[in-house]
């Protein structure tokens, strides 16, 4: 779901259950007022970045364990 403001710019980009109350960010959008609360929504749905430190070859060999696992279940 998008929300747009009155001048056109996009101002939430998500999924409208992570809103608090819809209805007024609806009207608060129509009477022209921002949505002061959307940059904190944001940051606190953000995910930590992922471990890039991770030899290639180890992740294979533990992938292919796991496939070797789960084929005896």
């Amino acid at each position: 779901m998008l929300l747009v403001d009155t001048n056109g710019k996009i101002v939430f980009k998500g999924h409208p259950a992570s809103r608090k109350n819809l209805e007024d960010d609806f009207d608060k959008l129509l009477k022209g007022e921002t949505l002061q609360d959307i940059a904190s929504d944001d940051d606190e749905e953000e995910e930590p970045e992922a471990n890039m430190d991770v030899d290639l070859a180890t992740a294979i060999s533990e992938i292919d364990k796991n496939k070797e696992i789960l084929k005896t279940l």
